[in-house]
């Protein structure tokens, strides 16, 4: 059997586009090039609010909640009325981020390429960015039940919320109260009818302002994985006509439409992007949207993708006839509170 040529070459790999570095694109072989896949398409950027932040408005960005008792009091005849209790909850900072990158041909690769479309791929860099923004988003979920984890590029990133504790706690603190809150669900379930009704319990019960008063979120979407089995339970579970718990055809599914479902594929990865098969049944349920009765996760933008096909000017190495494509982002994430995310995060 022939060996395909190069097929173990290091140099079919490499970041400079040369005809030295990749002369399959220049040689005298005529080739069809296969791309491997297509890239994830980006879902969890919608279980967050966004903001941005224009030129000279610094670097940091601060979130803060405010909160107030709710309830009048009673007024006696000729007396002042009671007055209202006012706080300046938990706050957390972030700061920008700033990630690209950049890709370089040389004047013979451009002269003497055969496959302008293989170059065209590699040169146009607009997908790097909205990938790793995707990761991140991702990753707050992925290790919601850490207080940091270490990205990719070796950093470390502090996941508390605003009370210190992980994302997922279930002795989440109050500011103006001695009441704690969970939103972990208990004994962490496997997705099923029982295991988003104990879900759903939690948002009845530990719901509370920072004066450990009753509050509503709008919980209206389950974010899971990209695992079939739990992927086809949420399906069924939300589509079905009947309950998908009883036998009996006749039974209504009062749980039909109720939520969306959001999959996300790199939920159940390390902080690298491979795979972690500990985490393929995870499932959330969250309030998403924006205003009071949503989910307090901010997804911050300073800089918005821009891409610079950098072929002339200051692009261009006019000593080495060199051209470099580049694309840049900056942003962060932040989120304040344990409210309106609630995880189950089971192992087996």
């Amino acid at each position: 059997m022939a060996q395909a040529p190069y097929a173990t070459d290091p140099q079919n790999q490499g970041t400079f586009l040369a005809t030295v570095t990749f002369p399959e694109l220049t040689d005298l072989v005529n080739r069809n090039f296969i791309s491997v896949g297509g890239l994830i398409v980006p879902a969890a950027r919608q279980l967050y609010m966004y903001d941005t932040m224009g030129p000279a408005e610094g670097e940091l960005k601060l979130l803060q909640e405010y909160d107030t008792t709710t309830y009048a009091k009673a007024k006696a005849q000729g007396a002042d009325a009671k007055k209202a209790s006012f706080g300046i909850g938990y706050y957390i900072t972030i700061k920008a981020k700033r990630i690209g990158i950049e890709s370089e041909i040389t004047w013979e690769m451009r002269r003497y390429n055969k496959k302008s479309e293989v170059t065209a791929a590699i040169t146009s860099l607009p997908y790097f960015c909205p990938q790793r923004v995707e990761l991140d988003l991702t990753h707050r979920l992925t290790f919601c039940s850490s207080t940091s984890y270490t990205d990719l590029d070796g950093n470390i990133i502090d996941l508390t919320v605003g009370d210190g504790l992980a994302l997922a706690s279930a002795v989440h603190t109050l500011k103006f109260s001695t009441l704690t809150y969970s939103n972990r669900v208990s004994g962490d379930p496997l997705f099923s009818k029982g295991g988003l009704e104990l879900a759903e319990l939690l948002t009845t019960t530990d719901v509370l302002s920072n004066f450990g008063e009753k509050r509503v979120l709008d919980y209206n979407t389950i974010v899971t994985g990209n695992n079939p089995t739990v992927c086809n339970a949420v399906k069924r579970f939300l589509t079905s006509v009947s309950d998908d718990a009883q036998n009996n055809a006749g039974v209504v599914n009062v749980n039909k439409d109720k939520y969306r479902h959001v999959i996300l594929p790199q939920l159940a990865t390390t902080a690298t992007g491979a795979i972690d098969s500990t985490k393929k049944n995870w499932w959330f349920l969250v309030a998403t949207g924006n205003g009071l009765r949503a989910w307090q996760a901010w997804f911050v933008e300073w800089e918005a993708q821009n891409l610079i096909p950098a072929t002339s000017g200051n692009g261009t190495d006019v000593h080495k006839d060199i051209w470099y494509y580049n694309v840049r982002q900056s942003y962060n994430i932040g989120i304040v509170s344990g409210r309106g995310f609630i995880a189950s995060l089971p192992t087996n």
